[in-house]
């Protein structure tokens, strides 16, 4: 016990003669770099990040999924202010566990079934409040017409931007009989200012896959 006291003595002394001449930082003295790329689980939906070619799977508790077909667009668009960004779409195959049949059932009464996703990022860099809809009408293939009623993430990414506000996630539309992924073509909604009047025009973007 004494040599483990003498011992502690001497680093503890060393330690405040280190600091002396070489000060430590505090935690609160380094800069805090903000992560404004924080991922929120998608209630409904598996995770698809780790999915990154045709065939990978992934399973949890919502159920198990497939990548099938998937294309990096990052196309960006500026509108008013508004920084539009289509990042990526996806064709998925997904199993959703037995306890979500239910929420699916509105979409489609497939216990299985093939999705389409469009993961987009919205900022307004303006000083005024908007209101815009980043996929409004999505056209797949020349035969599949989807709405953005369709929509079953629900990740609240249409409606009011607020000034200085980011808005990132994903929509997904089921689909039937697809056996590939061909094209893409999606409309955005208007870009409408707080007295509903439309200051900009609808983006359109055809994706296609090679």
């Amino acid at each position: 016990m004494l040599a483990f006291s003498m011992l502690t003595g001497c680093s503890f002394a060393e330690a405040e003669s280190n600091e002396e001449t070489n000060p430590v930082k505090t935690v609160a003295e380094k800069p805090i770099k903000k992560n404004t790329e924080v991922y929120v689980p998608n209630p409904q939906v598996t995770d698809d990040r780790e999915l990154k070619k045709a065939g990978d799977s992934f399973s949890d508790d919502k159920g198990e999924l497939t990548l099938k077909a998937v294309k990096e667009v990052n196309k960006t668009f500026n509108l008013d202010g508004i920084e539009y960004k289509i990042k990526d779409l996806k064709l998925l195959h997904f199993i959703p566990n037995y306890s979500l049949i239910d929420f699916f059932h509105p979409y489609t009464h497939d216990e299985e079934f093939d999705f389409v996703k469009i993961g987009v990022e919205v900022k307004n860099h303006s000083s005024e409040s908007y209101h815009f809809g980043p996929v409004a009408m999505v056209n797949i293939n020349d035969r599949i017409h989807k709405t953005w009623e369709d929509d079953f993430y629900l990740e609240e990414l249409h409606g009011e931007i607020l000034a200085g506000q980011k808005k990132q996630g994903n929509l997904g539309f089921i689909v039937e009989e697809l056996e590939d992924l061909e094209k893409v073509e999606i409309l955005s909604g208007d870009l409408v200012d707080k007295d509903k009047k439309k200051i900009g025009e609808p983006i359109n973007l055809v994706v296609t896959f090679d």
